[in-house]
């Protein structure tokens, strides 16, 4: 039930006589505006110096419209004319003041990703605090409207950091000891330098961040510390240990799943110093925390930390600023590390701790065997290999884990008699067949339609479901093994509230014998009576044409490989490929990430890729194909002018081109693709390009993408 809350101010509509005027920042793109900064007057408050207002989110009328934005900065005079110079509406109480500290953070991330300082500052924000419409002016105050418990919870509680009820931790390995006194030591370093701890799967790389923090959370009485995953399905056991270890009144979760109410409460909790543990996805790399000491970013690899939508943005790379702004220490945790952040570990930029032993006591890397499909009997889609060792697994008592990383049932409908297949008309992509529904899905753009009787093309209506996905797995699976208890996990599964959390509950409790999931199980997820895990259809990631294919696919095995015997039981890991001589499976097959980097670093070194140069990437969307590689034509003519007259010639600026998805809602999409080895001259450019693309004043839609996750 939704309450309207009263807080004490005035909206007064007027400015004052005030000769400077301030710059309030709002979400608009940039090619509307190439900062997002826009002057208002100050209205009547109970502060006058300019300074005071910095920081606070306000309310402003631009165009027809009432919008919340962040004033970060002021100004003796503006371009504006006095008739057209509107004034604040109103401070939002409801919204803490930002430091000086945070509008840095904003600044850096507006001006490295080439994005207005309200694109990058607004979605900080929960959804009820950057919305307009939820303030409104009652009996001469301003109202919030807001869940009830969760304003009467938040007026409830103290101001002061929440207390801590430490628990003690788990007994440390050697090794653990080791690894968590190094990192304690480079935390006493006058300059903190991001720390790789490098550890197997189960190696026990959670429990040294639980009593690392612990640490620091025991030396500075008001210290927040921050907690990053990658997915919001590894928050609720993460956040189990951390109220363990900490207690309830001290940790807070932000994540995009939360109910409005909640998410609320913990974004006031946080930003107010009150909490002192903050787990989050990478939205919460945004929020303000006046009292941040430490940062972790688990599986710091995953390319989840990278937002997709909106200001494409690494929360990784964020989090790695924010801590070398405040100089406090950070630790990136992986068992796969990124290239990028291997490779700073090997030239000495960041510390390098190393776990090469499973935590428990006899514990080892499960045996890891290849299975060729070219010379084995398959029924559907299982190898005999594979069906043998289930069975043993099940004779055990044990579980076991099928790893198909595309859900729904068949992900092509095919017509037997003219080949024709059922494609998304919004996107160059083939729409997915989900049984359950009885639909067929488009994943890239979530088009969905009904199963036709018959093909368009010919009218057969015998039409036939090839590949397979979770939905058909899991028929294939019940159909074979009839008395197992099997459980399907993927997204169309646990779309539900609780869904998730009751489903890994029956895992961890011994209630399920074989899972079927996609890639929200491959990471982070303990369960000791595991012991078999099958790996089904990933020789696509094999052949990709992005150069990070290799790199990902070895993470995600890696990953859905170290779910097998983290117990005293040892795992049995059966991997069915097509392609069983291509030359990642001799680093899988070995455990040896190591190896594994020098290769890929070796390739991307020749080929001059990340690592070891830096990329910005225009993508334009237009109706035709024609009109977007116009603009991306003309956008590389604006390139090559700047280069010519500002002297940028380390740059290489590529060809417009289709990008690889063509086609996706309904646009034609083009890129352009810009290179340098200097990271500093790709910066320096990037600017003069940024305001060069503001000039052409298309209506298409383009931006573009700093340090993009795929080419």
């Amino acid at each position: 039930m939704a309450a309207v809350v009263h807080h004490e101010m005035s909206p007064i509509l007027k400015s004052t006589s005030s000769q400077w005027v301030l710059q309030v920042a709002l979400d608009v793109p940039v090619s509307v505006s190439n900062t997002g900064v826009f002057d208002y007057a100050p209205c009547e408050v109970e502060w006058s110096s300019p300074d005071d207002w910095l920081g606070r989110a306000v309310l402003v009328s631009f165009g027809r419209q009432q919008v919340v934005g962040w004033v970060v900065g002021h100004a003796a005079q503006t371009d504006v004319p006095a008739d057209k110079l509107k004034a604040i509406s109103a401070v939002l109480a409801f919204v803490p003041r930002a430091d000086g500290m945070w509008l840095q953070l904003i600044r850096f991330m507006a001006r490295y990703y080439q994005r207005g300082l309200g694109e990058v500052a607004l979605p900080a924000l929960p959804t009820a605090l950057r919305t307009a419409s939820q303030f409104q002016e009652v009996d001469g105050r301003l109202s919030l409207g807001v869940g009830k418990q969760a304003w009467k919870k938040w007026q409830a509680m103290s101001v002061a950091p929440a207390p801590l009820s430490l628990s003690a931790g788990l007994l440390l390995s050697e090794e653990q000891e080791r690894v968590l006194a190094q990192l304690t030591q480079a935390a006493q370093a006058p300059r903190q330098s991001p720390q790789l701890l490098f550890g197997i799967t189960g190696s026990g790389k959670t429990e040294i961040y639980l009593q690392y923090l612990a640490g620091v959370l025991a030396n500075h009485p008001d210290a927040q510390v921050l907690v990053l995953v990658p997915e919001i399905n590894l928050t609720p056991q993460f956040y189990a240990r951390l109220t363990a270890r900490f207690g309830d009144d001290a940790v807070v979760s932000l994540h995009s799943k939360l109910n409005e109410s909640t998410r609320l409460v913990n974004f006031w909790r946080a930003s107010s110093g009150h909490a002192r543990v903050i787990l989050g996805t990478r939205l919460s790399i945004l929020t303000q925390l006046p009292n941040l000491a430490a940062i972790v970013v688990d599986e710091e690899h995953d390319s989840s930390y990278r937002q997709q939508e909106g200001v494409r943005y690494s929360a990784r790379d964020v989090a790695i600023y924010r801590a070398h702004q405040l100089n406090i220490p950070i630790i990136l945790g992986s068992a796969t590390p990124s290239l990028e952040t291997w490779h700073a570990a090997q030239t000495g930029k960041y510390g390098l701790h190393i776990l090469r032993q499973r935590a428990i006591s006899g514990a080892k890397p499960p045996a890891v065997q290849l299975v060729d499909t070219n010379k084995t009997i398959m029924m559907d889609g299982l190898s005999t290999a594979l069906r043998s060792v289930i069975d043993k697994t099940l004779a055990a008592g044990k579980t076991s884990l099928l790893f198909q990383n595309r859900r729904g049932y068949a992900p092509v409908l095919y017509c037997g008699h003219c080949g024709a297949v059922n494609d998304c008309t919004a996107c160059s992509a083939h729409m997915v067949y989900h049984q359950t529904t009885r639909l067929l899905h488009c994943h890239h753009c979530g088009t969905q339609k009904r199963v036709p009787k018959a093909c368009a093309s010919c009218g057969n209506a015998d039409l036939l479901p090839v590949g397979q996905g979770t939905q058909r797995l899991e028929e294939t699976v019940q159909n074979h093994w009839k008395a197992a208890r099997v459980r399907r996990i993927d997204a169309d599964i646990t779309r539900k509230k609780g869904q998730l959390e009751t489903q890994l509950a029956d895992i961890a409790a011994g209630e399920v014998d074989i899972i079927i999931g996609t890639q929200m199980l491959a990471k982070g997820h303990d369960w000791p009576n595991l012991t078999t895990v099958g790996v089904l259809d990933v020789d696509g990631g094999l052949f990709a044409q992005d150069y990070r294919a290799p790199e990902r696919l070895f993470a995600q095995l890696q990953q859905v490989i170290g779910r097998a015997g983290r117990g005293q039981h040892a795992g049995h890991v059966i991997i069915q490929t097509t392609f069983p001589e291509h030359p990642l499976w001799r680093h899988i097959l070995a455990h040896d990430y190591e190896s594994f980097a020098a290769d890929e670093l070796a390739v991307r070194a020749q080929l001059g890729l990340p690592p070891f140069a830096a990329h910005a990437l225009l993508q334009v969307a237009a109706p035709r194909i024609k009109d977007a590689l116009e603009f991306a034509n003309a956008a590389r003519t604006a390139a090559l002018n700047i280069i010519d007259e500002h002297g940028f010639d380390t740059l290489t600026i590529n060809a417009a081109v289709p990008m690889q998805m063509m086609r996706k809602n309904a646009q034609e999409r083009a890129q352009l693709l810009i290179e340098s080895p200097q990271r500093s001259k790709l910066q320096a450019f990037l600017p003069h390009w940024q305001a060069a693309l503001t000039q052409l004043k298309s209506r298409l839609t383009w931006f573009v993408e700093v340090d993009p996750a795929e080419i």
